[in-house]
């Protein structure tokens, strides 16, 4: 996915060097070449080496395009550092945690420094789940059944009962996830109600709300979509091929265990 990666740091870089908003916001008053871009990866994340890894890839291919480009921690630091050493602008390579959940957009708002990516409300939507589901059937879209809840549900109306009740509602095969998170981790395929109880421990060790829907088979397609210009666009759709069968944290980030086509085969 290099060449992704790639044309990613090239939207960016369009954005940044084209976009009024971005030098206005920088200078109050007139627009400007933006010159230095600081890269924010890490974090304390369950992602934090992925992170890594792409803050590192988007760097070098932000240097491609003649930007200067700093590459920062979101660690403890990153506010002294936005004070007294302040980029131009900000891409966010954060996985997971702070970086998609709004906080990292919020916190670069107060400070009035522009970042590349989405707003932190709408950040705030889309990495809960529930909520990002409850905001598709709002808009006509369809999306399997679910339930979504918190681990004290179980304690309080026993496990068994509940788990029976959620079989019954929406039968197996079922998809478990946290209801909060990336990169696939805690998300299993359950055939068997024999499995369920392991897959919602797994859940909770990444977050305190289980997402339970039913499992669909199907094609996976990723369509990114970028704003550059007058009106938002989408990039060709992606169509991720598993070979395990099920887009898994192993499957994300080990060579050879996904295949890409891009535009998918649909």
């Amino acid at each position: 996915m290099r060449g992704v990666t790639g044309l990613v740091a090239q939207n960016a870089a369009v954005t940044l060097s084209g976009s009024t908003e971005l030098s206005t916001v920088a200078t109050g008053s007139r627009a400007v070449t933006v010159r230095t871009v600081a890269v924010l990866a890490g974090g304390l994340s369950h992602e934090r080496e992925v992170s890594l890894r792409s803050g590192r890839r988007l760097a070098s291919a932000l240097r491609t395009t003649g930007l200067s480009v700093v590459e920062w921690d979101a660690d403890a630091a990153l506010l002294r550092r936005l004070r007294t050493d302040r980029p131009d602008a900000v891409v966010i390579a954060l996985h997971g945690g702070e970086g998609e959940n709004g906080s990292v957009q919020a916190v670069l708002d107060l400070l009035g420094v522009p970042f590349v990516g989405t707003p932190s409300s709408a950040c705030r939507r889309a990495w809960d789940k529930p909520t990002a589901k409850a905001e598709f059937v709002r808009a006509g879209l369809t999306t399997p059944d679910w339930v979504a809840l918190p681990h004290t549900t179980f304690r309080e109306f026993g496990a068994q009962a509940v788990l029976d009740a959620m079989v019954e509602r929406l039968g197996l095969p079922l998809m478990v996830k946290p209801d909060q998170g990336g990169s696939a981790l805690g998300a299993q395929v359950v055939a068997s109600a024999v499995d369920l109880p392991a897959a919602m421990v797994s859940c909770l060790a990444y977050a305190d709300t289980v997402l339970a829907e039913r499992f669909v088979t199907g094609t996976e397609v990723a369509v990114s979509v970028v704003h550059d210009g007058p009106q938002p666009r989408a990039l060709p759709p992606v169509e991720i091929e598993a070979t395990g069968g099920f887009y898994a944290y192993t499957a994300r980030y080990t060579p050879g265990a996904t295949a890409f086509h891009c535009p998918a085969r649909l």
